[in-house]
């Protein structure tokens, strides 16, 4: 029964408005947080809010203003020196000559020159330990005497170094300072030109009053205090005009105490003849960077370098997001330069481009006559780039080239290049925030194979935590983890994965071990305080582990163990998530910049290095939890330079919206250039529901991006690919297909990554430097050395791609080996056709591209499976070349040499012969690889796959067709299908037709030997060995293509997937073991014990059967005796209602005659003032009647919104105004009396809150208004004195006391006394009504039979009803024999300890039969529909169509659709409602055992599947 509130307590005075003004403000506070997807910019800085942003970006605004006569203060102080391949001098600034810098410019072995500024003997010690945290290690010094040239005067140093070859220089000019690199004679990088280095050094804060032209220098406390008079004139502009921001700063109500004031850098690096830089991630910005100070296409503030939760990012913007990395990387037609600042706090980076000044164009012109450079000259536009640094010393690495490929290896070596990744990692990941259960999780991995879509990994998001507690499953959805892991594995997905997401926030109670012993350990974060810092995050209340702090680190890593993280096993890694770090109430969602680390240093110090530390300690708890470690695979958000060494990122909580599937090329673009090449994007986006065109478009990025996960937000709907309709599904499962086909290339590129730094993804000038037209291409690329070409299409609607080609080479489509031609100069653009189910990718001429056809249901199934090579000769028809890396795909053998590395190469046979030969031989250089030896066909994993071959060869682009095709060392040739097309070598070059193709079907040629094969084009065909067709041995007539028969004698047969044939895994459903010969597993027999267990598994279904047909008959019976009933009850209803129309007829009959008499006398009254305004006011109360029905469903709907709110709130989207909203709201309910004794909503009948009403006003309900406006103004006119809303009859004392006529004169004044005595009683007592006035009331007679009249109509009216709801019910779908009469509105319920719940509230689920459905928390209920129909999808009436019921139009998901359900219906012996989930947002799904579905005829109709 619903309960009802008590009465309002007496309160002050209030009105409806004002209690729709709170409701109002609280819904305003809550849509203008997250109904409109965007990012909240308000929520971050720009640069003109960031004090020593501003200051800086005001520096250089005045020296712009300054132009020419603009002048640096610093200076080299005194003659400085070189010794021990370093660089030393002291600087100083003239506005401070009292202060101290010095520069140190060290050179390294590797070719790079390093500078350093730090300020000597100041007040404090900036922080100088990023270096420490970013690279590898210490660089060392090139102490060679031989390699330097050095020659240093009173103006100038001059300092060449590095071996001879690479000619390189540094000029360093003294007075003002200003630094330039040069390369072949010619200056590339400029530091201080635009004289805006500035080093803010440390000061003791001013005292108020005190003349701002005197700065202290030091500590007041010391023996003796210095002042420097600041003298402004030589300088002017140069120092701040105010100090706003440099003691103390705020922002959105967030403070900054600053107790170290002003510690700000500054420094312009300019690239002289440089139009392109690229880097500086991470920004969903462009690959080629945009300029910052406004004109077009350009932005308005600068990049931002901090490393930050911004969910819903803009998909073109600076602004910064979850990852830092100051690296720049400038390039233009054959020379590439770059910068590395190795420095941990927030950075501000502007970009500008001016023209390239003509010295520097004339001095090359001058200097490139002697053609020793591949430089191509400076090009007409120069970039400058100005870098501000909130804090730190300047630690800046000047690279010089001359190629990308130079670069990449020297900054990759320096910070680190990417492990080889475990196998898995580079397939495909199954991710959503959440999977609910193990049941949910298991349901996911069974569809996946069901639909044959392959997966290595699933994830799990924050609710498998209870209470996000990390470490600690969630027993309530997740009660058995080990076992749950282990079935992924038993399945038949031998090494599938689970990741499940570690956060560095913990829950602040003591009963988490992992807060108490953080706690005991004082490795927790501090504030500016010294207190424990805390904040809010996923966990509620948390605190932060300081990752800076030596003790946390061993610490940390034991928290990976076995034995602490209960639950977990060897297949289980982890996802860090949120380490940016977020904080929902801190100043930009992030931690204060005041709060303390390990050594004193302050957060704003090392904010972008702390999401790196996290993830290395992490990684090394996965090492170390085994005796023998296995590569680790942590995925970060958060990172910065050197993050590449610890695992992937991916481009974090982006949107499902085209924008951000154009950005995502280019942000991974720009991650690889910096180092992060491991990365990829939320296929499908983050947040939003994306078109199946969006998410067929995006699972083709994500095939060729090297980190492929899907992954969405809780609030979206399900959208693994098996529940897209066709033709969505299968274009979805053929990307996925395509990645695994790929994997053997794919993991190839990651190997030459690893020793090269190469990024995986290689942008268009990185392969191409020479060629202008790509240097800011960014939507096509290239997959490492392959030479495969993508261009995926990323735009609504488009059906056609054009893709630019820089050479002269011959292009062969992927998928239909259509050939496209590029041109000798200046690179041609070529048109393709790229429908939905295609993606434009392309074999470039001269490419051999390794590739597995067969696709099983997980990578690691396919190692022993052969190999295919893609041949795509070149521009001559002669030549290509590619390669093949394999190792186990696991261990750390291979950096013992345990690896296999192949090099394919297809060349002439001889200088002079028309024979080709495609040959293989390993690629391995011992010491290159830091091997003593290696042994390319007897290593341990060359061993393992000594039988794997490569099976099949394609070779397009021949110009004729081979007579023989011979594998070295045997006496018959091969057997191949030629097909004619258009050869590489064509004079004609018409582009867009097939190539010719040579198909080698069975080369047989093992992968870690040494072979040839070779194709001759001259004399005799050659006696072939006959091709063994290893798909048509396998397929049996029983089966559709591509499937296998198992025979299961004994038990029942059954077709199986070829993919399943000898994969290593016993499949179930071949229980005589044929599945598996080749001796990957051994698989017995069972089909005998399994028919057993099948007859015993039918028998006790069919008794479940017979007894639930028993109980269904007798609910028919129950069904056809109500249906019975009701048609009686219609019958005799129908024949009373005659009865009753008749005499109607005959009563308003009488009534009319009696009206028409009365008319006149009608007419008077309706013309009265009276009639009138009786009239108005009842419109007037109906008029008010809707306003207050619409004033109180606007609050009923705010209050609904609001309830759900509460109820449902997580702080989801990182912003207190949600968790502000809440509270208000709860406020609102208990001042309104709305919740009982212990807090909790009212159950209100009809799920309604009730809106809450003063005491002082005297309420009218609904039914008591509608009684006064439906009032016959006539009988109100007749009878002022009748009670309000009764009907209107003749007065009983006109009938009784008419007497009065007859009494004598001397006796009516008794008489009048005692009849008014006697109907004060009558009256009062309710027996008769008091008389109207006599003035113009109607005739009793007529009164009468107004009334007789009413009577009939009521009478009729309820008999009509009483019809209508009988007939309603007669013809309300009961089932097919009315069996569901009997279960009407019976209810079902499964609570908490049932697990069936969604998510980590207390819920409970219950479902009315042919009523509704509801989640019930807390006593509330919400609805998740109401019975709307059987099964949409069966045919109706048959025993299929009621198997299913729908409830529908529920209550809004929070931020979502309605809220419906589905009941799926099983037979039972019993009703019982078996598990509730929630397949696709806000869409329930129970499952119901009921006797009521236990169909006599249809003994095998289930929602189940027979279990073997």
């Amino acid at each position: 029964m619903a309960r009802t509130r008590p009465t309002a307590r007496t309160e002050p005075s209030s009105t409806w408005s004002r209690r729709l003004s709170v409701l109002l403000l609280v819904w305003a506070a809550i849509t203008s947080v997250d109904l409109v997807i965007a990012v909240k910019k308000q929520d971050f800085k720009t640069c003109e809010q960031s004090g020593f942003c501003n200051r800086n970006r005001q520096l250089a605004d005045r020296a712009i203003d300054a132009s020419s006569t603009w002048k640096s203060p610093y200076s080299i102080a005194s003659p400085p020196r070189f010794e021990a391949g370093r660089y030393i001098a002291s600087v100083k600034n003239a506005l401070f000559p009292l202060i101290g810098f010095r520069l140190e410019i060290r050179f390294q072995n590797d070719g790079l020159a390093r500078v350093i500024v730090d300020e000597v003997d100041g007040l404090r010690q900036r922080y100088n330990e990023t270096a420490s945290w970013a690279l590898v290690q210490e660089p060392v010094l090139d102490l060679d005497d031989a390699h330097y040239s050095v020659e240093i005067d009173a103006k100038q140093s001059t300092i060449s170094y590095g071996p001879p070859q690479h000619d390189q220089q540094v000029q360093v000019q003294h007075d003002p300072l200003l630094i330039t690199f040069l390369r072949d004679g010619q200056p590339h990088i400029l530091l201080n030109e635009r004289g805006l280095f500035n080093m803010e050094h440390f000061r003791v804060k001013p005292i108020a009053g005190q003349d701002q032209g005197e700065v202290v220098i030091q500590d007041p406390d010391h023996p003796t205090e210095q002042t420097v008079i600041v003298p402004d004139k030589a300088y002017p502009g140069f120092l701040p005009t105010s100090d706003d921001g440099m003691w103390e700063e705020s922002f959105n109500g967030k403070q900054d105490s600053k107790p170290k004031g002003p510690e700000s850098l500054s420094l312009d690096i300019n690239f002289l003849g440089y139009e392109h830089v690229y880097g500086i991630p991470q920004h969903a910005s462009t690959l080629s960077l945009k300029q910052t100070r406004g004109g077009t296409n350009a932005y308005t503030d600068p990049y931002r370098l901090y490393n930050l939760d911004v969910f819903e990012y803009d998909a073109d913007s600076e602004m910064a997001i979850y990852g830092s990395i100051p690296f720049m990387k400038a390039h233009r037609a054959g020379s590439t330069v770059a910068v590395f600042a190795a420095i941990g706090s927030e950075m501000w980076i502007d970009i500008t481009k001016s023209s390239t000044p003509k010295r520097i164009t004339s001095a090359f012109k001058k200097r490139s006559k002697d053609g020793a450079s591949t430089d191509a000259g400076p090009s007409p536009v120069t970039t400058s780039t100005h870098w501000i640094a909130e804090s730190g010393i300047l630690d800046l690495f000047v690279f010089l080239g001359p190629s990308s490929l130079d670069i990449f290896d020297q900054y990759t070596t320096l910070t680190g290049k990417i492990p080889m990744p475990q196998y898995f990692a580079t397939a495909y990941h199954q991710c959503r925030w959440n999977y609910v259960n193990e049941e949910d999780v298991q349901e996911v991995q069974t569809k996946f194979d069901e639909f044959d879509i392959p997966m290595d990994v699933m994830w799990l998001d924050i609710e498998y935590a209870e209470e996000h507690k990390y470490f600690i499953w969630n027993k309530d959805y997740f009660p058995t983890p080990e076992k749950m892991q282990q079935k992924l594995v038993d399945r038949g997905r031998q090494y599938l994965q689970l990741v499940a997401i570690v956060d560095p926030h913990i829950k602040r109670t003591s009963s988490l071990h992992v807060y108490k012993e953080a706690q005991d350990l004082d490795v927790l974060c501090k504030d500016r305080d010294g207190n424990e810092f805390r904040g809010w995050c996923w966990t509620g209340d948390s605190a932060w582990v300081d990752f800076f702090h030596p003790k946390s680190w061993d610490w940390w890593v034991s928290l990976f163990r076995f034995d602490k993280f209960v639950g977990s096993t060897k297949n289980l890694y982890i996802w860090n998530d949120m380490n940016e770090p977020s904080v929902f109430d801190g100043p930009e969602i992030t931690m204060h910049k005041d709060a303390i680390h390990y050594g004193g240093w302050e957060h704003r110090d090392v904010h972008n290095i702390n999401g790196m530390l996290y993830q290395n300690i992490t990684a090394r708890g996965l090492l170390e939890r085994e005796p023998v470690p296995r590569r680790p695979f942590v995925l970060t958000r958060a990172f910065f330079a050197g993050s590449q060494r610890f695992g992937a990122m991916w481009t974090g909580d982006n949107l499902g919206r085209w924008s951000h599937l154009q950005s995502t090329l280019p942000m991974l673009l720009t991650n690889g250039i910096a180092g992060m090449t491991f990365a990829g994007s939320d296929t499908g986006g983050f947040f939003g529901d994306p078109s199946e065109e969006m998410m067929t478009r995006w699972y083709q990025v994500g095939a060729l991006s090297p980190f492929f996960r899907a992954h969405g937000h809780l609030d979206t709907k399900r959208r693994e690919p098996y529940l897209f309709a066709e033709p969505y599904r299968s274009m979805m499962r053929e990307s996925i297909r395509l990645r695994y086909k790929i994997l053997p290339a794919m993991y190839t590129a990651f190997y030459e990554a690893s020793r090269t730094g190469i990024p995986i993804l290689r942008p268009q000038y990185v392969v191409f430097p020479n060629d202008p037209k790509g240097f800011d291409m960014e939507d096509q690329f290239y997959l490492g050395s392959t030479g495969l070409l993508a261009k995926p299409v990323v735009h609504e609607g488009v059906t056609q791609a054009e893709v630019y080609i820089s050479d002269d080479q011959p292009y062969y489509h992927y998928f239909n080996h259509d050939l496209y031609f590029g041109v000798a100069s200046g690179g041609t653009t070529i048109k393709v056709a790229a429908p939905l189910d295609s993606t434009p990718l392309f074999h470039r001429g001269g490419s051999i591209f390794p590739r597995r056809d067969l696709v099983r249901r997980s990578s690691i199934l396919m190692w022993k499976d052969p190999i295919t090579l893609v041949v795509a000769v070149d521009l001559t028809g002669t030549q290509a070349e590619g390669s093949l890396y394999l190792d186990d795909g696991e261990s750390f053998d291979h950096e013992k040499g345990d690896f296999v590395h192949r090099g394919f190469q297809l060349a002439p046979a001889s200088p002079d012969s028309k024979s080709l030969v495609l040959s293989s031989r390993s690629l391995v250089d011992p010491s290159a690889v830091g091997l003593q030896k290696y042994d390319a066909t007897s290593n341990a994993w060359a061993k393992k796959i000594e039988d794997v071959v490569v099976r099949e060869i394609r070779v397009l682009g021949l110009a004729s067709k081979p007579t023989c095709v011979r594998l070295a060392g045997t006496q018959q040739g091969l057997e191949f299908d030629w097909i004619d097309g258009l050869a590489a070598s064509n004079a004609r070059r018409r582009s867009g037709r097939r190539s010719t193709e040579l198909v080698i079907k069975d080369a047989g040629a093992l992968v870690v030997q040494d072979w040839d094969i070779t194709l001759d084009f001259g004399g005799n065909a050659c006696p072939t060995v006959p091709v063994i067709d290893h798909e048509a041995r396998l397929q049996s007539p029983e089966c559709a293509p591509g499937q296998f028969y198992c025979q299961n004698q004994g038990f029942t047969p059954n077709c199986i997937l070829r993919s399943r044939v000898n994969d290593g895994i016993c499949d179930p459903e071949c229980c005589d073991g044929s599945d598996e010969t080749d001796g990957k597993a051994k698989c017995g027999n069972f089909c005998a014990e399994l028919a057993r267990e099948n007859a015993r598994i039918m028998a006790e279904k069919k008794r479940k059967q017979r007894v639930g047909a028993a109980i269904r008959r007798d609910y028919i019976k129950f069904g056809v005796k109500e249906k019975g009933r009701l048609q009686d009850e219609i019958e005799k209803g129908q024949k009373e209602l005659e009865r009753l129309t008749a005499k109607q007829q005959s009563s308003q009959a009488t009534l009319e005659r009696l009206e028409n008499e009365a008319a006149g006398d009608i007419q008077r009254k309706k013309e009265s003032l009276l009639y009138e305004k009786i009239v108005e006011m009842q419109h007037a109360i109906e008029a008010l009647q809707k306003h207050r029905q619409k004033f109180e469903g606007h609050i009923v709907e705010l209050s609904g919104v609001l309830a759900d709110l509460s109820r449902d709130f997580n702080p989801n989207y990182q912003d207190m105004a949600v968790l502000g909203a809440t509270r208000a709201f709860k406020e609102w309910q208990t001042t309104n009396n709305l919740l009982d004794e212990n807090g909790k909503p009212y159950q209100i009948e009809g799920e309604i809150l009730q809106v809450p009403v003063a005491n002082d006003i005297d309420d009218m309900t609904d039914d008591q208004l509608n009684a006064l406006r439906n009032e016959d103004p006539l009988n109100l006119i007749d009878s002022l004195s009748t009670r309000v809303g009764e009907r209107v009859v003749p007065s009983s004392s006109s009938t009784i006391f008419n007497i009065g006529e007859y009494i004598p004169d001397k006796f009516k004044p008794r008489y009048d006394a005692f009849k008014k005595s006697l109907m004060d009683v009558l009256v009062g007592t309710g027996i008769i009504y008091p008389s109207a006035s006599t003035e113009g009331a109607e005739t009793a007679e007529l009164t009468s039979a107004r009334a007789a009249v009413s009577a009939l109509v009521d009478e009729k009216g309820r008999l009509e009803e009483r019809i209508s709801s009988a007939q309603g019910d007669l013809n309300r779908d009961y089932g097919r024999d009315w069996e569901w009469k009997k279960l009407a509105e019976t209810c079902l319920e499964k609570d908490h300890g049932g697990r069936v719940m969604l998510r980590a509230f207390d819920h409970s689920y219950k479902v009315c039969f042919l009523d509704k459905a509801e989640q019930i928390q807390h006593g509330v209920p919400t609805s998740l529909g109401t019975f709307s129909g059987w099964s949409p999808t069966a045919t109706v009436g048959t025993d299929e169509y009621y198997l299913e019921q729908s409830y529908s139009e529920g209550a809004r998901c929070w931020n979502g659709p309605v809220r419906s359900s589905r009941v799926l219906l099983t037979c039972g012996t019993k009703n019982e409602l078996v598990s509730v989930t929630e397949p696709d947002k806000c869409l329930y799904l129970f499952k119901i055992n009921t006797p009521a579905v236990c169909f006599e005829e249809a003994t095998n109709l289930s929602n189940e599947k027979d279990e073997l």
